[in-house]
């Protein structure tokens, strides 16, 4: 099946991880994947994994020169099927494959990604793309929110992600903790920072990583700053290789409230992280059934990531260890993105 990825968000986040992980898992697989993109790190990361990649500016809504533009690069690629994101990238890439007869799938990262509009509603009837989601936490929302979805396929498929090539062999002394998400508020990274505090006050020694920029940035510097925490806490800003990071630590941290499912949680257990996570949305899906008192409640502020995080810096390295390894292991038979490219595949060809 040749396929093309059109994703045209102009920030890094987990949907663009998404579309690389599968477009490659997609060529190893012996299928035609392409990306579009706007310039910059989403195109050059493709190009740098062997995927063909071409930049679009992609301009206004409904735009002819963008929709020529598609038209052309369909025939050229010879696309069978068209996976979109955002309302932009239906409105351009999905107008041209209307024209085009090719069928497409519009993927959805979580439920606020659309509002049930008008022209949300009218465009869903005039280009009538399929439509998938990372879990079925989302779908339930976005069929609650925007009824006309009803009326079209709508699956979930978790993301896949790489599994790291060899279990963990070791521990660190002190223990790594470490964030790799987005820091904006929405995230909530300064419960984690709250909870940190907590555990120095009690004598625990660690190490915290928190990886990535956004707007909250500064603010959560200042926090750390505030609490005393800056011989304990690194920033690495933004880093090209995720999985560099992930290797350093021991124990992974997604305090978002409310978290579709987290691309980050997933990269985290498949490095063989111990992973802590509110009890919330998408990640008890994925969870390993026999470690959920490492879900935060939903509403849990400092006290409950400090309280979560001390039953891991007290476990006995040993402990610890063997659970990293499980971690580790329940990732790979959940979500390897073999396997679940494999199962978007299969889902792709009911569409086509």
């Amino acid at each position: 099946m040749n396929i093309l990825f059109v994703n045209s968000t102009r920030k890094w986040g987990g949907v663009k991880t998404w579309s690389l992980d599968n477009a490659l898992a997609m060529r190893k697989l012996g299928h035609d994947a392409a990306i579009v993109g706007r310039p910059g790190p989403f195109i050059d990361k493709a190009r740098a994994l062997g995927i063909p990649a071409t930049e679009h500016a992609f301009g206004f809504d409904f735009n002819p020169s963008s929709i020529l533009f598609f038209l052309r690069l369909f025939r050229i690629h010879r696309t069978e099927m068209l996976i979109l994101n955002i309302s932009k990238d239906l409105r351009t890439a999905g107008v041209a494959a209307r024209l085009a007869g090719i069928p497409m799938v519009q993927h959805l990262g979580a439920p606020g990604d659309v509002q049930n509009r008008f022209k949300t509603r009218l465009t869903q009837r005039l280009l009538k793309p399929a439509l998938v989601t990372c879990s079925d936490f989302v779908r339930q929302a976005l069929l609650r929110s925007v009824p006309i979805y009803r009326d079209y396929p709508f699956g979930f498929i978790y993301p896949g992600t790489e599994i790291s090539p060899a279990p963990p062999a070791s521990v660190n002394a002190p223990r790594v903790i470490i964030a790799t998400s987005q820091l904006n508020p929405d995230k909530q990274h300064g419960h984690l920072i709250e909870g940190l505090s907590l555990l120095k006050k009690d004598g625990y020694d660690f190490r915290c990583i928190i990886v990535g920029t956004g707007k909250d940035e500064e603010r959560l510097k200042q926090q750390c700053r505030m609490l005393g925490l800056d011989k304990q806490v690194e920033w690495t800003g933004f880093v090209k290789n995720v999985q560099e990071e992930l290797r350093r630590a021991d124990i992974f941290v997604l305090p978002t409230g409310c978290e579709p499912l987290g691309i980050a949680l997933e990269e985290a257990m498949a490095n063989g992280l111990v992973s802590v996570a509110r009890n919330i949305g998408g990640p008890p899906e994925i969870w390993p059934p026999e470690w959920t008192n490492l879900l935060v409640e939903p509403a849990g502020e400092g006290k409950e990531f400090r309280a979560t995080l001390a039953k891991l810096l007290d476990m006995p390295e040993e402990q610890l260890l063997s659970l990293k390894r499980a971690f580790r292991e329940h990732a790979e038979k959940t979500f390897s993105i073999d396997k679940q490219a494999r199962e978007l595949l299969a889902w792709l060809h009911t569409i086509a």
